[in-house]
């Protein structure tokens, strides 16, 4: 019985390699999106403009020619600056030479557009911050405690000066980090915009996760700034309670110190409600949720 089995699969198995080398073995039509990439430009240069960035193909060619094609993930066509800088006009059906995949049995019969923008220009060196790009979710009841940050925080990048001169920054490639309640690290691609290169490519993102909760600070008075030396101000009260979220850690550390209640003096001059909402300066990653109370009635006394 076993040996019937296994001759009925060695069976259906031939069949289906005979059938497919029959199949592959015939001519089909296909349409395939490719990627432009400019070769050939003069040394020091490099290309910072390709419109459109992609061309659709349209390919004859034996079965197993095509399936090689797909499998060997080949999306790139290639077209020649032939050592030119500035402003150029490429036909990409006179690039076809440039293309070594393109071998014998295998017929370009369209490509569109036929009108191809490419600029070429000199290349410039800079500086960009990283900025981070990730998503994130937090399991219940935590979050950042801090922003994220990158190692390294910067990276030397070499592009069109032209384009270059707009950048103050460059991102990674999105990340997902999911249901996170503790420090986390994670490694990550540089995103590097057609026609530049990166010192490094990549970069690694901490996150700083903690328990988020929140602590109440009273008693914090209230500091009246720039007040006239003829004059006294009295606040009605002159202290509050605020309420600050944060991480735990962090909160931990904080005292009433360094929280800083103010108010102006011009701003109460200007002032025509009779109370006036004091100005809070929190420590850095923390969130004010609220003061108590939120506005201070006040009297001017004036000396003679």
């Amino acid at each position: 019985m076993k040996s019937k089995i296994n001759l009925i699969i060695f069976s259906v198995l031939f069949s289906i390699i005979v059938w497919g080398s029959v199949t592959l073995s015939e001519e089909f039509f296909s349409s395939e999106q490719f990627k432009l990439k400019v070769i050939n430009q003069p040394k020091g240069y490099t290309c910072g403009l390709v419109n459109p960035e992609t061309v659709s193909i349209k390919l004859k060619a034996q079965g197993w020619q095509l399936l090689s094609l797909n499998l060997a993930g080949n999306n790139e066509f290639l077209v020649s600056a032939e050592n030119d800088s500035g402003k150029l006009v490429v036909d990409p059906f006179n690039e076809i030479n440039e293309n070594r995949w393109i071998s014998a049995g295998i017929n370009v019969l369209e490509i569109n557009p036929r009108r191809v923008n490419i600029t070429v220009e000199k290349i410039k060196f800079k500086k960009l911050r990283i900025e981070p790009n990730a998503e994130i979710t937090f399991a219940d009841g935590y979050g950042l405690a801090t922003p994220i940050k990158t190692f390294p925080d910067s990276v030397l990048v070499s592009g069109p000066a032209s384009l270059i001169d707009k950048m103050s920054s460059i991102k990674n490639k999105s990340v997902e980090v999911l249901s996170v309640d503790q420090k986390r690290s994670v490694i990550s691609d540089l995103e590097a915009p057609m026609g530049f290169t990166l010192e490094q490519t990549q970069v690694q993102l901490s996150f700083d996760v903690q328990k988020i909760v929140e602590k109440s600070f009273e008693n914090i008075k209230v500091v009246i700034a720039d007040v006239p030396k003829d004059k006294e101000i009295v606040l009605i009260p002159n202290v509050i309670e605020c309420n600050i979220r944060g991480g735990i850690n962090i909160l931990g550390k904080i005292n009433a110190d360094q929280i800083i209640a103010s108010i102006k003096y011009s701003d109460i001059v200007y002032d025509t409600l009779g109370s006036i909402k004091p100005e809070i300066k929190i420590p850095v990653n923390t969130n004010l949720v609220y003061i108590k109370p939120e506005h201070l009635n006040y009297i001017i006394k004036k000396f003679k």
